[in-house]
C-alpha cells in the first residue's frame, strides 16, 4: 500500500518536474568508481561536511534561548548550559563541534596537497575548497565571542588587534570588525549576525559548488597531469571501488569514530564556561584559539608589518599553489620537493602553535620549574631562599611568645648594659687608689 503511493507520488513529480533525469543523474554519480588508491585519509572531506550540519542543527537549538546583548548573553548561556535539560550537552557538542570541524579541514586540505588533487583540472574546486576553509575560520572566530565569558572577550580583543595592524587598511578593518574602537555589544550584535545569518549562506553555497565539481570532475588518480583522465571503465580495470556503496561505507565508519570519540571529550573534558567578560580586567596571558595560535605567535618574531605582509603572501601563495606549482606529477614519491616543502610548513605551524601556547607561562619538568616568556623561550625559576631554622621557629610561634621573646631580649640587653657600666667604674676607682696614695 504505502509502496504503491510512493510510486504514484513520484510518477505525478515526474512528469510535471522530470525528476528522473534528476535521480539518473545521482545514481550515475554515486556509482562512479573511484581510483584504487582511494584510502582511509579521504573520508576528512565527509567527517568536515558532517560537522557542519551539526553545527546547523546545534545551532539553531542554541538560538531558541541566546540573547545577543552584552547583559544577557552570558546569563543566556549559562541558563542552556544549568536550567535547559539536555543544554549542556547541546553546547558542548557544537563547542566541540566548531573545533573539529576547523581541524578535520585543516586535515583535509593537507591530504589534497600532497596527494596532487590541487593540479590541473581541479584548479577551481581547489579555490571553492580554499574559500570553504576561509569562511570556517570565521564561523569558529565570530562564534568565540558569542558566550561573552572572559576569555572569549579578550580572546576577540587579541584577535581583532591582529586584524587591526595590516598595513594601509588596519584602522578601518579594526573599526569594521568591532563596530568601534573597543569590543562592546556592538560587536556581539555584529559578530552574532554575521555568524547566523551570513556565514551559513555563504558556506551552503560553496560547499553546494565544491562537491558538484567532486562528483562531476572525480577523485583525481596519481597518474601526470601530462596523461589523459581515465575513465570509469579504466578506473575499474584498474581496481577502483565504486564509491557507493563502498567507500560510503568506508567514510561512514570514519565519521561515527570521530562522533564517538567527540562524545567521549564532552563527557570527560567539557569544555567550561568562564567568568563573565569584565572590560576592565584583562586576564594573564590572554590568546587567540588554537587555530590562530601560529600567526599569533610568528608575529612575535618579526615587525608587525613585516609579519602581516608576510602571512599575507603566504595565504596568496596557498590561494593560488595550482597556478604556480605547474609539475605535471601528483604522486608524493615523485615530488619530493614540494612533499619536503609542505612537511616543513606543518610542522613549523604545529611549532609556532606549541610556543604560543606555552608562552607566558609556568611549567614543571622533572622537578624542575620553568618560566616561558612571550617568545616560548624556558628559564629556570629561582628557587626562594628558605629561612633559617631560627626563624622558622619564631615565624612558627604564637604573637604572645614572641612578645614575650622581645621582653625577655630587652632584659638581657639592659642586664648587660649595666654589668658594662659597673665593670667601667669598677676599673676607673682601682686607676685613681694609687694615685691618691703617694
Amino acid at each position: 500500500m504505502i509502496g504503491r503511493v510512493a510510486s504514484g507520488i513520484y510518477r505525478w513529480l515526474d512528469d510535471r518536474l522530470e525528476i528522473s533525469k534528476v535521480v539518473d543523474f545521482a545514481y550515475k554519480n554515486l556509482t562512479k568508481p573511484v581510483p584504487k588508491h582511494v584510502n582511509w585519509l579521504f573520508s576528512f572531506g565527509t567527517v568536515t561536511l558532517t560537522f557542519f550540519t551539526s553545527q546547523f542543527l546545534s545551532g539553531l537549538l542554541l538560538m531558541v534561548y541566546y540573547e545577543a546583548s552584552a547583559e544577557s548573553a552570558y546569563d543566556s548561556v549559562k541558563f542552556i548550559m544549568e536550567k535547559v535539560r539536555f543544554g549542556w550537552l547541546v553546547r558542548q557538542i557544537h563547542s566541540y563541534g566548531a573545533n573539529f570541524m576547523i581541524a578535520f579541514l585543516f586535515l583535509h586540505a593537507i591530504r589534497v596537497f600532497f596527494y596532487g588533487g590541487y593540479k590541473k583540472p581541479r584548479e577551481v574546486t581547489w579555490l571553492f575548497g580554499f574559500a570553504l576553509l576561509a569562511v570556517t575560520l570565521g564561523f569558529g572566530f565570530t562564534g568565540y565571542l558569542l558566550p561573552w565569558d572572559q576569555l572569549s572577550y579578550w580572546g576577540t580583543t587579541v584577535g581583532t588587534e591582529i586584524a587591526g595592524t595590516t598595513p594601509v587598511i588596519g584602522s578601518y578593518l579594526l573599526v569594521l570588525l568591532r563596530g568601534g574602537e573597543t569590543v562592546s555589544e556592538v560587536t556581539l550584535t555584529r559578530f552574532f549576525a554575521v555568524h547566523v545569518i551570513v556565514l551559513p549562506w555563504i558556506f551552503a553555497g560553496l560547499v553546494t559548488g565544491h562537491l558538484f565539481l567532486i562528483r562531476y570532475k572525480g577523485i583525481s588518480p596519481l597518474a601526470s597531469t601530462d596523461l589523459p583522465e581515465p575513465t570509469p571503465e579504466e578506473i575499474k580495470k584498474a581496481g577502483g571501488k565504486a564509491f557507493y556503496p563502498k567507500h560510503v561505507l568506508k567514510e561512514g565508519s570514519v565519521v561515527l569514530l570521530v562522533l564517538a570519540f567527540m562524545l567521549l571529550m564532552i563527557v570527560y573534558t567539557p569544555l567550561p564556561l568562564h567568568e563573565k567578560a569584565d572590560p576592565f580586567n584583562t586576564p594573564v596571558g590572554v590568546k587567540p584559539e588554537w587555530y590562530f595560535l601560529s600567526m599569533y605567535q610568528a608575529l612575535k618574531y618579526v615587525p608587525k608589518l613585516v609579519g602581516i605582509l608576510g602571512s599575507g603572501l603566504v595565504i596568496l601563495a596557498l590561494l593560488l599553489l595550482p597556478f604556480w606549482e605547474r609539475s605535471p606529477e601528483r604522486h608524493p614519491a615523485r615530488r619530493p620537493v614540494a612533499v619536503t616543502l609542505g612537511i616543513l610548513f606543518v610542522v613549523a605551524n604545529i611549532a609556532l602553535a606549541l610556543l604560543a601556547k606555552l608562552s607566558e607561562t609556568e611549567h614543571t619538568f622533572l622537578g624542575t620549574r620553568y618560566h616561558f616568556d612571550t617568545y616560548g623561550w624556558p628559564s629556570v625559576v629561582a628557587d626562594p631562599v628558605l629561612p633559617s631554622a631560627t626563624e622558622a621557629d619564631d615565624a612558627a610561634k604564637p604573637e604572645g611568645d614572641k612578645s614575650v621573646d622581645a621582653s625577655s631580649d630587652k632584659e638581657a640587653e639592659s642586664s648587660e648594659e649595666n654589668d658594662t657600666e659597673e665593670t667601667k667604674e669598677t676599673d676607673e676607682s682601682q686607676q685613681e687608689k694609687p694615685g691618691g696614695g703617694e
